[in-house]
């Protein structure tokens, strides 16, 4: 067998898959997306907003309680101014506020509105949370992902350097090519702690929101993508515009409550009395005197206040179409980017690598052209995993924003 010839054998085995040391060892937990999911309903902001909808329910049932009638007692010691006579006086009233029933109809109206927006922006939040979570979950798969790749190549690398040593003590090589492989093994394990790093930073992020320890996340299978075919989101039914909508009702509500509020406000009621010289038993009837405030300034500012929501909410509509767009352009690009790095870059560098690797079995060339192909090799796997997780976080978002649940 020719020198090249064990040579090229050698570093055939040397970039060979490494065989993990730890083979015996039992593996660790596997996070998968399904268990991340299903821990969603129970983070505190999700829960925080299912508590400001049953807060926006109890002041619906208070907006259609009727106010309490007031009761009122008076009780005293009487004489005659001759001193003939004396006993104690009392006596009752009991009064009905109805200036609630001109109130009542927007006021009841006004808080239904404030329970669809509460329940709207629970909606949303829960989407946000969704797409925050998503993002540490790919994050950390592909961290995890990189480390695996750079791991592998440290190894490589390893096993080349000694290769390298060898072949020059034997005085097959140049020694020129020591110090450069040498160089060449430190850094990858530079990449090798920056990545592991990295990695250790997102599982602790990801488990920090989920109160465990996350050790190991399952790579993500690519989000679907859409149909071409399939209809544009509808703004209306998104929960931020219905969110918006729903303010507007209840400011166009409490616009309607402040024009009632005109009306004077009256009350009706009863008494009885027990004096020292009678009884007395009778109704009672009172009425605002609307003198000075005529709620002028509380009707426009309630008016103003519905404009400024309506605004808001037609102003909401055009940020999801822009978001919409801005989401649908995201993806498209990091699936087109991805799918090349796949499809057409990587494959090239990994022939490119093979094509080095038959050329110095032939001794055409030498050990640094075969360093360099590898090392382009591990850039372009690097840059197909981060096209890949940037695909993955910009795809999920779409579908997330369209109103769908992520597979």
């Amino acid at each position: 067998m020719s020198a090249h010839l064990r040579w090229a054998c050698a570093l055939v085995l040397a970039y060979a898959a490494p065989v993990p040391a730890a083979a015996a060892a039992p593996p660790p937990a596997i996070l998968r997306w399904a268990d991340v999911a299903a821990a969603i309903d129970r983070d505190p902001r999700v829960a925080a907003s299912r508590s400001r909808v049953r807060a926006a329910e109890g002041a619906l049932t208070a907006a259609r309680t009727p106010p309490n009638p007031e009761v009122e007692a008076t009780a005293g010691r009487a004489e005659a101014r001759d001193g003939a006579a004396r006993r104690n006086e009392w006596g009752l009233a009991l009064t009905l506020p109805l200036d609630w029933l001109a109130r009542r109809g927007p006021e009841v109206d006004a808080a239904r509105a404030t329970v669809d927006e509460a329940a709207e922006e629970a909606r949303a939040l829960r989407a946000e949370v969704t797409a925050e979570l998503w993002r540490l979950y790919v994050g950390a798969a592909y961290a995890q992902a990189e480390v695996k790749t750079l791991e592998a190549t440290e190894q490589q690398a390893d096993a080349l350097a000694r290769l390298v040593r060898r072949r020059v003590e034997a005085g097959e090589g140049r020694p020129v090519e020591v110090p450069r492989v040498e160089l060449e093994l430190e850094r990858v394990r530079n990449q090798v702690d920056a990545a592991r790093a990295i990695r250790d930073g997102a599982l602790a992020q990801l488990g920090a929101w989920l109160t465990v320890p996350v050790q190991h996340v399952e790579l993500p299978p690519p989000p679907p993508t859409l149909d071409p075919g399939s209809p544009p989101l509808d703004a209306s039914r998104h929960p931020r515009v219905r969110a918006a909508l729903a303010r507007a009702e209840a400011a166009r509500a409490e616009a309607s409550a402040a024009r009632r509020s005109r009306v004077p406000a009256f009350s009706v009621g009863g008494f009885y009395t027990s004096e020292l010289d009678r009884e007395a038993v009778g109704g009672r009837f009172g009425v605002e005197l609307p003198l000075w405030d005529w709620k002028s300034g509380r009707v426009r500012r309630a008016e103003a206040a519905a404009a400024a929501e309506a605004s808001r909410a037609d102003a909401e509509g055009r940020a999801l179409a822009a978001a919409q767009a801005d989401a649908v352009a995201a993806c498209g690009k990091a699936r087109a980017v991805a799918d090349r790095q796949k499809i057409r870059i990587l494959p090239r560098a990994e022939e490119s690598a093979r094509t080095l690797e038959r050329t110095f079995q032939l001794g055409e060339t030498g050990i640094l052209d075969v360093i360099d192909a590898r090392r382009v090799l591990l850039e372009a796997r690097r840059e197909y995993l981060s096209s890949a997780r940037e695909r993955d976080v910009d795809c999920g978002a779409l579908i997330l924003l369209s109103g769908r649940e992520l597979p």
